[in-house]
């Protein structure tokens, strides 16, 4: 099994509003918890890589009730071509013009991905559970979603059978790198499989994802075993689109002209 651990650093490929903002926000308690290294010895740390998807969310809103009911916003990103739908009603949805939606904090949701490189005519069938969330702007949620990335390594890896779970976290302001990563991929640490990746991401910062990845495919499409296979699918939206210039000028919210109207007009 591969395991990856996947973070932004510090987010700096979004605006840097979103990320004055989680350093504020971190800076207020919201701090990275190192588990491990404030347990006894001869014990074991309550959340692990090693659980299904679904428990580590679901620890997550029994120990943060504040989690419950919260909204985040998630990009997916892969090779060009490639193609993500989403569990809904029983079934998958169309493929998404943009993987960009919002899912629930601490429910498992089951994707679908096609378009593959050098494999057009297959299908893999992640799960995704978001098991924190960020802290946005008011009203500008859809502006900053969770990036998360899938690389050609890791669909070559799953379609050769094996597992590859990534942990998505934010990194922990006081020892992050002061590097800007915009336009580049997503930043990546591999791990053996002897090492927990949750609890490396948790040493290392704050988890708020989790993808895992691998070549089985569903036998059955409905019944018991299929509702299974699709955690009940959990309610879950498109983002609305980030306006740009000429979609303000059509509403009405951005001067045509650079001339046109007074200051207190353009407010």
């Amino acid at each position: 099994m591969f395991q990856r651990v996947s973070f932004p650093t510090l987010l700096v490929t979004w605006l840097t509003a979103l990320t004055l903002c989680m350093l504020a926000a971190i800076a207020g308690g919201v701090q990275a918890q190192d588990l491990t290294s404030r347990l006894p010895k001869n014990t074991h740390p309550l959340l692990r890589d090693t659980m299904p998807p679904g428990e580590v969310g679901a620890i997550q809103l029994a120990r943060k009730p504040e989690l419950r009911g919260v909204w985040q916003a998630i990009e997916l990103k892969g090779p060009s071509g490639m193609r993500v739908s989403m569990a809904d009603a029983g079934q998958f949805s169309d493929d998404l013009a943009q993987a960009r939606i919002a899912v629930m904090v601490g429910y498992p949701y089951r994707l679908r991905i096609t378009g593959l490189p050098f494999e057009e005519e297959t299908a893999l069938y992640p799960t995704l559970e978001v098991i924190d969330r960020i802290h946005p702007p008011a009203e500008r949620e859809h502006r900053f979603p969770i990036p998360i990335e899938l690389d050609e390594n890791d669909i070559v890896d799953a379609l050769r059978g094996e597992m590859v779970m990534k942990v998505i976290y934010l990194e922990d302001n006081q020892i992050a790198d002061p590097v800007d990563t915009s336009g580049n991929p997503q930043r990546v640490l591999d791990l053996p499989p002897s090492q927990d990746a949750l609890q490396t991401a948790d040493r290392l910062g704050r988890p708020v994802a989790i993808l895992r990845i691998g070549s089985r495919v569903p036998n059955v499409s409905e019944g018991q075993d299929w509702d299974a296979f699709l955690y009940g699918c959990p309610a879950w939206v498109t983002l609305k689109p980030i306006p740009d210039k000429q979609m303000l000028i059509d509403q009405g919210k951005w001067p045509a002209t650079a001339n046109s109207g007074s200051i207190s007009d353009r407010r």
